[in-house]
């Protein structure tokens, strides 16, 4: 696979381009033509669900998009089936040198192709004669992937699409959850600015894996029984870090009440009982709490 792809200052001149095409097609053209699974016989697998997640579009917006191309403006075809998209005219600003290293790469990717009929429909554009020579002579053969080959693809494909489907529902439902969490503090402390509530959002993400609502609620009741609180921000990601019931809060204080007022949080919305984390402390510990999550 090549680490770049072309493209051509005429893509921006092209009617079709210009005239026919809105500003989604374009950005899923410019995709089709650039995003990993290309091939130098511009002849590639690539599912529907795949070009969704990676434009960001819904399958349905996605399967509306080749759709067009294919049948309203003659620039693709793809194969369902085989989950193969061949783009016409790759072979006219792709295809133009020879030389045997490029075919060698041309004969081991055309050899690979399922759906035969894709390599007829891309020759045609190729201007180099031994390029689309090549291509022609393997419009009539055999892939020479086997049945058992096939099979494990196909299962492989299945098993990358399911994984694809938990790893978007995964981000969504971590989403929801932060939300959620979210919504919770500025429930109970509609003064917290967007920061604090990052910090304590972050905090509560590293020390539960997730963003776990009820633990949540658990440390906001906790402080909401503190008399005189005032470091909420500080008091809330120690609670959560440490997993503050009343019988640890209550020692907690006990251990920490001849501490003296620490300037640089006498202005901090904060607690006495925690006035010996500066804002920078606290933040070290959600990033340590981070680094050990993910470690």
């Amino acid at each position: 696979m090549a680490l770049y792809r072309q493209i051509f200052i005429e893509f921006w001149k092209d009617p079709k381009v210009t005239e026919e095409m809105s500003a989604e097609d374009r950005y899923a053209l410019l995709y089709l033509l650039t995003n990993p699974h290309t091939t130098q016989i511009g002849i590639y697998q690539i599912t529907k669900r795949q070009i969704a997640f990676d434009l960001g579009y819904s399958t349905e917006s996605v399967g509306a998009i080749i759709d067009r191309f294919e049948r309203l403006l003659g620039l693709i075809r793809y194969n369902p089936e085989t989950r193969e998209l061949a783009i016409k005219n790759w072979g006219k600003y792709n295809l133009k040198r020879g030389g045997k290293p490029v075919l060698d790469c041309i004969r081991k990717e055309l050899e690979k192709v399922k759906d035969r009929t894709l390599i007829e429909y891309v020759a045609d554009s190729i201007p180099n004669e031994s390029i689309k020579e090549l291509f022609l002579r393997n419009v009539h053969v055999t892939s020479t992937i086997s049945g058992q080959e096939e099979e494990q693809e196909e299962e492989q494909e299945e098993e990358q699409e399911e994984q694809q489907q938990h790893t978007e529902k995964v981000v969504v439902d971590n989403e929801i959850e932060r939300s959620l969490a979210i919504v919770e503090l500025k429930k109970a402390y509609n003064q917290l600015g967007d920061k604090d509530i990052k910090k304590i959002a972050d905090t509560l993400s590293a020390k539960r894996e997730s963003y776990d609502l009820g633990y949540l609620k658990e440390k906001i009741e906790i402080s909401k029984k503190q008399p005189n609180l005032r470091n909420i921000v500080g008091f809330l990601i120690k609670a959560i870090i440490e997993d503050f019931n009343n019988e640890s809060i209550t020692n907690f204080e006990k251990n920490n009440s001849n501490d003296q007022l620490n300037p640089k949080i006498h202005n901090f919305t904060g607690s006495d009982s925690y006035k010996k984390y500066s804002e920078e402390e606290l933040e070290r510990i959600i990033l340590e709490n981070q680094k050990n999550k993910f470690n």
